[in-house]
């Protein structure tokens, strides 16, 4: 609803007059606090893409060290804390996944980080309170495999949580995960590698699991973008519907009041650092130009908006909140 000038005038008169007319009232004190509460509300939000609905997911939120951070020197980390008013050593990051809805398919994009942190885990949850059954959704596309994307794939008994959907994932992805020269040459990361065939297995195990090309059309709309770098087969989602879209961009950016301003800084969970870089600098830079939405699961909720170039770097404009969809 739009309230012109008008409308507020005659409101306000309205407004004005039955207070003149309202009997002088004495109301009683308040006779005890209100408790304090401990939780935000549930972390849902809605959003339109032509006629097809996105929702955001939270899953929550953590910090992340500043050691992880690369090719970022102490004063731009300096300036980043004093332009954001952090005071702490560390960043404030997130986790959130989304829900495509078309009206007659259900995907959800990432299934969170269950289990990664105390403060993560919330997806399931969030999802329920946005009235959607795990058992309603259709898909699920998997952006790449890192835990703190699939380990929301699977109950407590380690089954799967989603029992009627089909796992998509990169035919790239699902590859470097599940080959064991891989896993032989990166010692280090071999938590990744057994924390990915954990998630994905009951899918893959059960004929679950299909993999797509890059840049595949996978109907109603979505399509997949590559987007490589951060993972072999990093991919971002694409929604559109006639002139409108907005791309799920992923793991394009992990500390937001770091990268955006200097996005030539990588983060160690890059498996290909320098690649990572060069995807960011381009979609960053197509992003701006054409003026696109993007959403991503390491913003701050509810995670879309759009990038503004700023000098040599970008800034991110979140979407004004919408009241009415």
């Amino acid at each position: 609803m739009t309230i012109d000038r008008r409308d507020f005038m005659i409101a306000g008169g309205l407004v004005a007059a039955g207070a003149a007319m309202a009997p002088s009232l004495t109301l009683p004190k308040a006779q005890a606090a209100a408790a304090m509460g401990d939780k935000q509300a549930p972390g849902y939000y809605r959003t339109k893409v032509g006629s097809i609905e996105v929702i955001s997911l939270l899953d929550g939120g953590m910090t992340l060290g500043e050691d992880l951070l690369i090719n970022a020197s102490a004063e731009d980390l300096k300036q980043a804390r004093s332009d954001h008013f952090i005071t702490s050593t560390d960043f404030p990051a997130y986790v959130n996944g989304f829900v495509i809805n078309t009206g007659k398919k259900i995907t959800l994009v990432d299934t969170g980080a269950k289990g990664f942190a105390p403060t993560l885990g919330n997806l399931a949850s969030n999802l329920a309170s946005a009235g959607i059954d795990p058992e309603q959704v259709d898909e699920i596309i998997i952006t790449h495999a890192h835990p703190d994307h699939t380990n929301g794939l699977l109950n407590g008994a380690g089954n799967r949580a989603f029992n009627n959907a089909t796992l998509r994932i990169a035919t790239e992805e699902i590859a470097f995960w599940y080959d064991d020269k891989n896993l032989a040459a990166m010692p280090d990361k071999k938590q990744m590698f057994d924390l990915a065939r954990k998630n994905l297995g009951p899918y893959k195990d059960g004929g679950r699991l299909e993999t797509f090309a890059a840049n595949a059309d996978l109907g109603g709309g979505i399509t997949t973008i590559a987007l490589p770098g951060h993972t072999p087969g990093h991919s971002g989602v694409r929604v559109s519907d006639g002139k409108e879209n907005l791309l799920i961009w992923a793991d394009i950016v992990h500390i937001p009041v770091v990268q955006f301003a200097h996005p030539d800084v990588s983060i160690a969970f890059d498996i290909d650092p320098d690649m990572a870089r060069a995807t960011r600098a381009k979609i960053m830079d197509l992003a701006s130009a054409d003026r696109a939405r993007i959403a991503g699961m390491h913003l701050a909720f509810p995670a879309i908006g759009h990038i503004a170039k700023r000098g040599t770097g970008y800034d991110f404009v979140p979407q004004a909140w919408e009241t009415e969809i």
